[in-house]
């Protein structure tokens, strides 16, 4: 017998919907707004690889995971594995922020990555110091980039700590980005890049050291690279220094990719007893020989003429910097008779010395001022070490120094020159930067 319809259970009222929004301020004062909290049994159904997914969309704006932190239970851990992931500590809030942290216990196993921007001032020293005494104590701190600060700033309490290791930062951070640091010595700067001992990525921009002669004195054992190092950067520093700090170990670190767009005459030697002792394992390979004026051309190719890739089984991308056109000759020259002229004369043997059927990318980032300095390159050697490379993929042009009223014209000049020796080459995609 069928029910009458008024004895049917009352059907539940339907969730607020989603535009029924309530104000709240958010972490920097700003106001935003929150939905209702969803029921326990409609979130707990969802798999947590959907979350994953969908905080990862949002992780641009800081307001929107928010918002969603408030939602439910079930999406607070993963709106501030997003929030605080990153912490920006800079100059006009970083005092405010490292409070906030500090009276939330519950919120810093969240941050994995600190940014730290320079600006200090000496009568800001204590807080300097503080700040570095919160930093090597977070618990999961797993990359930092510290910018424009001097050792000198340290208390000596708080320099012993950096230069012994003590703090859980030197159990944890896997990436250390350093840009405009003084050290006293070179001797302070490797012992504290040693205390790193999961570190497998360094990058050094305008850091430097005094005397490197001076050894620090609380130092009881050889300060060797970290052993799982596998990226570096070097740019603006002194690459013998440490190029000899990364050979002193019995083994050199597996470096997987090394980024040395600077490399000054007298450094290449050592440069490439470093490449020889890394090996195999290199497959990404930034490299620039710069000269301090038109005269160290010639010293330049003859340093790079001892280069030898060959070892480089595995290597997959190679980019060619401080490629300086401001010498050429008025006309396509063949390599034998542009050595004289030439101030690139050594790019091709270069390129030819590798061997690595892995090799799919190459770069080749060029100075120049006008057309006709580009036929100080040999062509017609460049094209034909292309047309070797089976497994070259992509050639891409990085094109300095000239007016930007002609970039579209550059990518003409080059286009030209190399359709000249490879006419209808379309295995090679050719991109512009």
């Amino acid at each position: 017998m069928a029910r009458h319809r008024s004895l049917l259970r009352p059907k539940r009222p339907r969730l607020q919907s989603a535009s029924s929004l309530d104000s709240f301020p958010d972490l920097m004062g700003q106001p935003t707004t929150a939905t209702r909290p969803l029921p326990h049994n409609i979130t707990s159904r969802l798999p947590t690889e959907l979350y994953d997914h969908f905080f990862h969309e949002l992780h641009a704006s800081k307001t929107t995971l928010a918002t969603c932190s408030l939602v439910c239970k079930a999406w607070l851990d993963h709106a501030r594995r997003y929030l605080f992931s990153t912490v920006n500590l800079r100059s006009d809030s970083r005092r405010r922020f490292v409070s906030f942290l500090r009276d939330s216990p519950h919120i810093v196993p969240y941050i994995r990555h600190v940014r730290m921007g320079g600006g200090w001032m000496l009568e800001q020293r204590d807080e300097f110091n503080d700040m570095i005494r919160f930093l090597i104590n977070l618990d999961n701190l797993r990359n930092i980039d510290i910018e424009a600060w001097s050792w000198s700033y340290l208390s000596p309490e708080t320099a012993d700590v950096l230069l012994g290791g003590n703090g859980k930062i030197f159990e944890t951070l896997v990436i250390l980005d350093l840009t405009f640091i003084t050290f006293p010595t070179f001797d302070t700067f490797r012992t504290v890049v040693s205390q790193f001992k999961m570190l497998r990525q360094l990058s050094l921009d305008n850091v430097t050291w005094g005397d490197e002669d001076k050894a620090e004195s609380g130092l009881k054992t050889p300060a060797l690279a970290p052993p799982l190092l596998s990226r570096l950067s070097i740019c603006a520093c002194s690459s013998q220094s440490i190029v000899r700090w990364l050979m002193d170990a019995a083994e050199v670190p597996s470096i997987r990719s090394l980024r040395m767009p600077e490399v000054l005459a007298d450094e290449v030697s050592l440069v490439n007893d470093l490449l020889a002792a890394i090996g195999p394992s290199l497959e990404h390979l930034e490299i620039g020989f710069l000269d301090r004026n038109s005269d160290d051309a010639p010293a330049v190719a003859s340093a790079v003429a001892q280069l030898d890739l060959s070892v480089h089984t595995r290597l997959r991308t190679l980019r060619i910097d401080q490629l300086t056109l401001y010498r050429f000759p008025s006309s396509p020259s063949s390599a034998s008779s542009a050595s004289d002229v030439s101030p690139c004369i050594w790019l091709v043997p270069l390129l030819e010395s590798t061997s690595s059927p892995l090799l799919s990318e190459l770069t080749l980032a060029v100075w120049l001022g006008e057309e006709t300095q580009l036929d100080s390159i040999d062509w017609k050697a460049l094209v034909a070490f292309l047309q070797r490379g089976s497994s070259l993929q992509a050639l891409r042009f990085h094109v300095r120094g000239i007016d930007e009223e002609l970039d579209g014209e550059v990518r003409g000049w080059i286009s030209r020159r190399l359709h000249d020796w490879a006419p209808g080459e379309e295995r090679l995609r050719v991109s512009f930067e």
